[in-house]
């Protein structure tokens, strides 16, 4: 009876694995049928495979197509990097058109130029923000509307709600964040600035 039991307890685990290692194979991944071949090593024999696979030749499509998607880069606003100085700022837009320094916090500036704002903390820009009615705003990764449908266009839904508005991260930490009106819902501005403390 003993010897009964463990049989089929060893029979009961032998199916588990089995079934557990057909439900963990990725699903783009070629079957074994497919993948197993001539050992030889040329273009012919990849060809092949990808011919001889659906799963797999959707899955490079699904890939090429995420890669066509317009890149998150938000370093760089309207010609002001995120991680300029002042000098580099008035050499590449100029004197601005005004200055303030924040009444709270000394330590911080305002410069006004055509169509967006630039603050500074200390020596190094802290944030740049567009407001809504200059129509367009050019990044790193090119030209995109100042509209909320423009942007959910080009880059999907937002990454993050916020009472204020909802915005994007980059993955090197620059955000995007679109300040909407809260009873309107209408777009106020669009503000770039480092999503975390800089170190």
């Amino acid at each position: 009876m003993k010897r009964i039991v463990t049989l089929v307890a060893a029979a009961c685990l032998l199916m588990t694995g089995v079934t557990i290692g057909v439900l963990m194979r990725p699903a783009y991944a070629p079957s074994p049928a497919v993948a197993v071949g001539p050992a030889v090593a040329d273009d012919s024999n990849e060809a092949a495979v990808r011919a001889a696979s659906p799963a797999y030749s959707a899955f490079l499509q699904d890939e090429a197509a995420m890669s066509a998607e317009p890149a998150l880069d938000f370093s760089e606003v309207n010609g002001v990097g995120l991680s300029d100085a002042k000098e580099q700022v008035v050499t590449e837009l100029g004197i601005p058109q005004s200055a303030q320094r924040d009444e709270l916090l000394p330590e911080q500036t305002a410069w006004t130029y055509p169509g967006m704002e630039v603050g500074f903390t200390g020596g190094s820009v802290e944030y740049v923000s567009v407001p809504a009615g200059e129509g367009r705003i050019e990044l790193e990764s090119g030209s995109l509307p100042i509209s909320l449908e423009g942007w959910t266009e080009a880059f999907g839904e937002p990454m993050f709600t916020a009472d204020d508005g909802v915005g994007y991260v980059d993955e090197r930490g620059f955000a995007a964040k679109l300040f909407l009106e809260p009873l309107s819902g209408e777009l106020v501005s669009i503000d770039f600035f480092w999503s975390s403390p800089q170190q």
